[in-house]
């Protein structure tokens, strides 16, 4: 299936952006790669902040969209939405490696609205993912944690991944989250 050009703005300009960093690319380089004239980039977005903003919640939006259907499917046990939570989120991690690491190195380059606009999308998913942790507390698992520690060393143990991923290395993502889950759902307290 060939690619909308908006489509295409959205799957390069992150590989340039991450590579080159959001001061180091420019309007006219995005738009050289994707094939467009530089005015035509106007029409899909009226600024280049505009166009991070894109780029970092395209992974966000999808990856809080799946966690909340985690969550409300009501026959999955709380180990199970945690499984699926960690394949969840490594998953999309990887899938857009360069948007994560752009947020990474380039959250500054937003405005104070934009990244408060991206961050509360972030802060969602903390208290997404904090659900899960207290439905696991209930079945004896991180007993007398603090439920919030919990879930941020989980989430920075998961976005770590991103700084030694290889796509083209020894173990695929669902091993690693295979990895994850048994190392973490082998710490409960009994």
């Amino acid at each position: 299936m060939r690619k909308s050009k908006y489509e295409k703005i959205l799957s390069l300009a992150p590989k340039l952006i991450a590579k080159e960093g959001y001061d180091g690319t420019s309007f006219q380089e995005i738009a050289n790669e994707v094939g467009l004239h530089k005015s035509s980039l106007f029409h899909y977005f009226k600024n280049k902040e505009e166009l991070l903003l894109k780029i970092l919640q395209i992974p966000i939006d999808e990856v809080n969209a799946n966690l909340r259907t985690i969550i409300n499917n009501k026959k999955l046990e709380p180990e199970e939405k945690f499984k699926w939570a960690v394949h969840n989120h490594l998953k999309l991690l990887t899938e857009y490696i360069d948007n994560v690491n752009i947020y990474l190195n380039e959250i500054r380059s937003l405005s104070r609205k934009n990244q408060l606009i991206y961050l509360g999308k972030r802060k969602r998913y903390a208290r997404d993912f904090m659900e899960i942790v207290k439905e696991m507390k209930a079945k004896r698992y991180f007993n007398g944690l603090n439920t919030k520690i919990v879930t941020f060393g989980l989430l920075g143990m998961l976005n770590w991944t991103v700084k030694w991923y290889k796509k083209d290395g020894n173990l695929n993502v669902e091993t690693i989250a295979n990895i994850f889950c048994e190392m973490i759902l082998g710490l409960r307290k009994t």
